[in-house]
């Protein structure tokens, strides 16, 4: 029999002690496949509500729904609305569809960057519970979030409501310190004159500013009192109000308004400057060639391609070495060596132009270039001219025409109005891919039908494959406007075009802006236009000594 030492036995605990340590390490130093799953999970935020504590029966409740994720790139995930019980469903946006007492959304995109807002209006039963509780919740990818309101009050069966208001500020998403503008409509639907009370609850996120008309504010409550309204007529007042600096993001602000007892809300979502992921510049004088002593007007174009409102950018110009500064639009300020602009807005979409007047200096050198520079968000856009003698030539293929007529120039609540769109193609190279957008009112104008039109996000869309050079496109498309309307009210229409070999066209010949005022109680062949201003003019003067706070206009 073999003996050891102590020695070598000490020897050997220590070996496997030591190989003991090492697996140990070696196993806890290999990432566990569940923890890296974790860390890289997405997760879904939900809000939910209706706005109000409160709700009588046979009256309204408007569900917004708010979806974010954590993701680093947008996501498309499904969503689902329960409702209530005693809940009729009136609309759901987005093309939500009912199954049969869940709303749901498929594909639905959502970004870290921005809540996507889902809406959905009911009614309740009349013969709702009184003092019972109605809940909905939505859902999406395992997370819930809820909202309950209490059934309160009298019965409204009996007697129908004769007034009818609506709240909004045409706005889903607001940041810290922007100003908002709520338009609150009411609307007699009796055969009576009315007398009646108008009171707004200001959110705790916001600050009052000003108001319309004889009003009270105190408390954080706006209120007109013995308002007349005649018989079929619609009145608006409007209120002023600016989210407070230290506003969190995501927080719902609920601007609750009620007339004569009858509620309504509007929410809007504090969401702090996105980040525009699609965004492009691009600046061009029109010319290839220019001579010393002659002037040149720069167009810098600015396009947000993404979904999400474009705010608070910041634009610089550089001149050429031998350019002399003349002139900027829209508020630029010359610097000595830049031109810049400052908190600028480009809507989802859209597009904004800026303008330069420079003057080409007569030491100019012949056969130099001026090199023009424009820089927005790390995106620069270039612009080079040459200097020659004699007369400057100019890229002159013929432009691209969009055009859009209505069939009145003027419009009464319920009226249909029919819209022809144009589209010629009047240069030498075909366009592709052609996509044109139409927007329009959706609070006051419903489409009624559209030659191949269809409906995302709002407005009405075509897509021509091709258009050939010297071809025409035409569409009509027709729209009816609300009854609620108000007079004076103006109804905008932009019609843009966009597409492969649209790119160079000038904006002003692919964006095409149509308007139509609103007016009451004409005959139907309407009035002129300028017995209308004078009217208007008169009315705008008497409201204008109605202010009591301080003076302001709106945007």
């Amino acid at each position: 029999m073999r003996t050891f030492s102590r020695l070598q036995i000490l020897a050997t605990l220590s070996l496997i002690l030591g190989l003991a340590v090492g697996a140990h390490s070696l196993i806890v130093s290999i990432p566990s496949p569940f923890a890296l799953a974790s860390t890289e999970d997405r997760h879904i935020f939900l809000t939910l509500t209706d706005g109000v504590d409160t709700v009588q029966p046979g009256g309204s409740l408007t569900y917004v729904t708010t979806v974010r994720s954590d993701s680093q790139s947008v996501e498309l995930v499904d969503v689902t609305l329960t409702l209530p019980a005693y809940a009729n469903l009136v609309e759901a946006n987005d093309a939500g569809r009912r199954e049969g007492n869940v709303i749901v959304w498929n594909n639905v995109a959502v970004s870290p960057v921005i809540g996507r807002r889902l809406v959905v209006s009911i009614s309740v039963d009349p013969y709702a519970e009184i003092g019972g509780a109605m809940t909905a919740e939505v859902a999406c990818d395992g997370e819930r979030a809820a909202d309950t309101t209490t059934i309160a009050g009298s019965r409204l069966v009996p007697v129908p409501p004769e007034l009818r208001l609506r709240i909004s500020d045409g706005k889903d998403y607001a940041g810290p310190d922007e100003e908002l503008r709520y338009v609150l409509t009411v609307e007699n639907l009796s055969d009576v004159d009315r007398i009646f009370e108008l009171r707004g609850e200001l959110p705790s996120t916001v600050s009052f500013l000003a108001a319309t008309g004889q009003y009270q504010e105190q408390d954080g409550s706006v209120v007109w009192r013995d308002q007349l309204i005649r018989s079929g007529d619609v009145r608006t007042f409007e209120v002023m109000v600016v989210v407070e600096h230290d506003a969190v993001d995501f927080t719902n602000i609920v601007f609750k308004a009620s007339v004569d007892g009858i509620p309504s809300s509007d929410t809007t979502v504090v969401q702090r400057q996105p980040v525009i992921e699609d965004f492009s510049i691009t600046v061009s004088d029109g010319l290839s060639e220019v001579s010393p002593a002659s002037s040149v007007l720069y167009q810098i174009h600015l396009r947000n391609n993404d979904d999400i409102l474009a705010t608070g950018l910041s634009v610089s110009a550089a001149l050429p070495v031998y350019a002399e500064f003349m002139e900027a639009s829209n508020g630029g300020i010359w610097t000595g060596n830049n031109v810049r602009w400052s908190n600028l807005t480009v809507s989802p979409h859209g597009e904004r132009t800026l303008t330069i007047g420079a003057h080409v200096r007569t030491d100019a050198p012949l056969g130099t270039t001026l090199r023009m520079t424009a820089e927005t968000q790390g995106l620069v856009g270039v612009d080079l001219t040459k200097v020659v003698s004699g007369t400057p030539s100019r890229n002159t293929l013929p432009e691209a025409l969009l055009t859009k007529t209505a069939d009145r120039s003027e419009v009464r609540p319920g009226d249909t109005v029919t819209y022809t769109v144009t589209l010629r193609n009047n240069t030498d190279r075909a366009f592709r891919a052609v996509r044109v957008e139409d927007r329009f009112d959706s609070r006051f104008m419903t489409v009624l039908g559209a030659e191949g039109g269809q409906m995302q996000n709002g407005q009405l869309v075509w897509n021509i494959p091709e258009l050939a050079p010297n071809q025409v496109w035409t569409v009509r498309y027709s729209v009816e406007i609300s009854s609620r309307a108000p007079q004076g009210f103006e109804l905008d229409n932009v019609v843009m075009a966009s597409g492969e070999g649209l790119e160079t066209i000038a904006l002003t010949e692919k964006v095409y802006t149509s308007r139509l005022g609103v007016v009451r109680g004409l005959p139907p062949t309407g009035a002129a236009f300028d017995a209308i201003f004078l009217a208007l003019s008169g009315l705008a003067g008497m409201v204008q000594t109605l202010f009591l706070k301080r003076k302001f206009s709106f945007a």
